[in-house]
């Protein structure tokens, strides 16, 4: 890939400051391409700055070129981060009568975002998925001894690499597409501050996720922040943690809590989309929202106002549920 850098570093101790020129979006929505998410053509600033990133976890920030999915060229902000910079837990209790982190199931017998418990392996049981040995033991498999028995569902629980670096392509001027990106299961949808992932909705139960040898069953155990490690080794979310007690109270669950989080007051940028469009938690959701979760508002670090997107207070997961804008291609990868 060729690459004209802009590196941005240490800012302040340099004594400069960078102004990235305010971009003009022709903005759309998923029915009508010459209109705004708000209905408006307003001008949407396209400023990603490096201070708005976990400084510890945050190996390198510029601008490349790039290729967006929908095969224009343009710049990029590439990102490197190292993995796991956060690290919680509890996952998949040891046995049936200790309590985990929490999953979601779509079985026939108690369906729905859970806590890993007693009920949940219960009802798998029920469901003919064998996830608790005879001595009340539950399966686990954590993606390093590997499952020892096909016949087995296990709980999953992927052993961290600490040691990988994760990198991400995010446009450097968003544009909204022609049509909506619904999210697949897993699929990426942007970065956090902190440098984690944010995926889609963790893997089926009744439809996978696909272990060698194994047919279905598996449960991918998330800790109570709503996040857990892929099997590659690095953390990452399938929630947006800043807003995850309020969801779990929504969802009447109050065995566990997230603590290592600190949970929203106002309003707090959380990370951006693979599209390059902010994401927000909001203590109180705005109204007004669009089918994305989306809204064109002012933020403290957009006083011009942004088009973002905002975690849901009451959804399981709560992480949006479709993205506007143009991705890079290539925009994520990890070594």
């Amino acid at each position: 890939m060729k690459t004209n850098k802009i590196i941005f570093t240490n800012l302040k101790s340099i004594g400069f400051i960078v102004v990235l020129t305010m971009l003009s979006i022709t903005a759309c929505n998923s029915s009508d391409d010459a209109s705004s998410a708000d209905g408006n053509d307003d001008l949407t600033e396209a400023l990603i700055q490096e201070a708005y990133f976990n400084s510890t976890s945050l190996i390198s920030y510029e601008i490349v070129d790039c290729t967006l999915e929908d095969g224009s060229s343009g710049e990029c902000y590439q990102l490197v981060f190292s993995s796991n910079p956060v690290d919680n837990g509890p996952y998949c209790p040891t046995t049936i009568n200790d309590i985990g982190g929490l999953g979601i199931y779509d079985g026939a017998t108690n369906p729905g975002f859970q806590v890993m418990k007693a009920e949940l392996f219960n009802a798998m049981e029920a469901d003919g998925y064998d996830i608790v040995d005879d001595n009340g033991d539950i399966h686990i498999d954590d993606f390093a001894s590997g499952a020892t028995n096909a016949d087995y569902a296990y709980c999953l629980a992927a052993a961290p690499d600490n040691n990988l670096q994760l990198t991400f392509l995010i446009p450097a001027s968003p544009v909204f597409a022609t049509s909506n990106n619904v999210i697949d299961t897993v699929e990426l949808i942007g970065v956090s501050v902190d440098g984690v992932p944010i995926n889609g909705d963790p893997p089926s139960v009744v439809n996978g996720p696909g272990q060698p040898g194994i047919s279905g069953g598996n449960i991918p155990s998330i800790d109570p922040c709503g996040g857990h490690h892929d099997p590659a080794g690095y953390y990452h979310w399938h929630f947006v943690a800043e807003t995850i007690n309020q969801v779990l109270d929504a969802n009447n669950i109050d065995d566990v809590t997230c603590t290592i989080i600190d949970q929203v007051s106002d309003t707090k940028l959380i990370g951006f989309a693979k599209d390059g469009f902010p994401i927000y938690a909001y203590q109180t959701e705005p109204s007004g929202l669009d089918e994305c979760g989306g809204i064109t508002a002012v933020t403290s670090e957009f006083p011009d106002g942004v088009y973002h997107y905002v975690a849901s207070n009451t959804e399981a997961p709560n992480v949006p549920k479709c993205l506007k804008g143009v991705a890079a291609t290539n925009n994520f990868v990890f070594q």
